[in-house]
């Protein structure tokens, strides 16, 4: 119904505001209903959607440019809308407590706050979780150039986008399988070192050259997803695992911090990128050494906490 691109770029902010509920109640739903490593369990199957939906959206967003027309998008928006909607309608009950609900007023919001800063381990891990994202769309902004014109692949993108993500998927389903041995702690660690490890490897190999064969970027960027993938659903659900009794407002919160981290990030280093892939691991070496640092930092925290215990 748009008849200017001014008023669709208005459309496309509500419908931004409007997906910012969604996200944020399911993120509430499965920390309401689990706990401890089977939160990290959940969570990762929840992120396998999360961060599968935006990865195989270019190459389902050209299946129906190719069958139908661009206007046909907005209707199958419509459509998952209204399933949606639907479902949760029929088949999602309530599952906040009800002596964990309070009156929707402004005050909720500085008060969340307030509570929200006393947890050093939600505070950190959401930290973590905007220098993890801020990587990941530093990918999503300058992937279709790196592989488009850098690569001359603009009829292949989407699907070596969508396969090279499809790694991320991968690890996080394992992650929901290995977390409940291992725990969400540990498994963290592990793989965050090992996505500070192979950025770092790339960017030394790489130095001032132009970008390796394709075989040898793709290896490089399935290893880095994968790596990437074990962290996504963990550092989630240690970020919302002291916040159970302010679950919705918890999740609002750190949402709102991850992203106001991780859009900086995603515009500032995808400027670099230019005529190589380099300046997108050297930020994956960024992120993921500032995020190392802190998870240091929280792992101190911890330990001084258990002592005055």
């Amino acid at each position: 119904m748009s008849t200017s691109i001014e008023t669709m770029i208005i459309g496309r902010i509500l419908q931004g505001i409007g997906l910012a509920a969604p996200y944020t109640l399911s993120i509430s739903i499965v920390r309401d209903s689990y706990k401890g490593d089977y939160l990290g369990k959940i969570m990762s199957f929840i992120m396998v959607i999360f961060i599968l939906v935006p990865v195989i959206a270019p190459a389902l967003g050209k299946l129906i440019l190719d069958s139908f027309n661009w206007k046909a998008i907005f209707i199958f928006q419509i459509i998952f809308s209204i399933i949606i909607i639907a479902w949760f309608w029929k088949r999602q009950p309530e599952t906040l407590l009800s002596q964990n609900r309070s009156l929707f007023k402004p005050a909720i919001y500085s008060k969340g706050i307030r509570e929200f800063f006393k947890f050093k381990d939600a505070v950190g891990f959401t930290i973590i979780m905007g220098f993890l994202t801020g990587a990941f769309m530093v990918y999503i902004s300058a992937s279709q150039h790196i592989f488009e014109n850098q690569y001359g692949l603009k009829e292949e993108f989407p699907y070596i986008f969508a396969s090279i993500a499809l790694t991320i998927g991968i690890s996080t389903f394992l992650n929901g399988m290995l977390v409940m041995k291992y725990g969400m702690y540990k498994l963290s660690v592990i793989s965050l070192i090992a996505f500070c490890l192979i950025s770092i490897v790339y960017v030394a190999l790489f130095w001032g050259s132009q970008n390796p064969p394709l075989v040898i970027f793709i290896f490089f960027m399935a290893i880095q997803f994968f790596a990437l993938g074990f962290l996504f659903g963990n550092a989630r659900a240690l970020s919302m695992e002291p916040l159970g009794h302010i679950a919705g407002i918890g999740a609002s919160i750190s949402g709102f911090l991850s992203t106001l981290i991780a859009v900086p990030i995603g515009i500032i280093f995808g400027r670099f990128i230019e005529t190589t892939a380099l300046p997108m691991f050297f930020s994956f070496a960024f992120c993921g050494t500032l995020s190392l640092l802190i998870f240091a930092l929280i792992n101190k925290y911890r330990k001084s906490s258990l002592k005055k215990v």
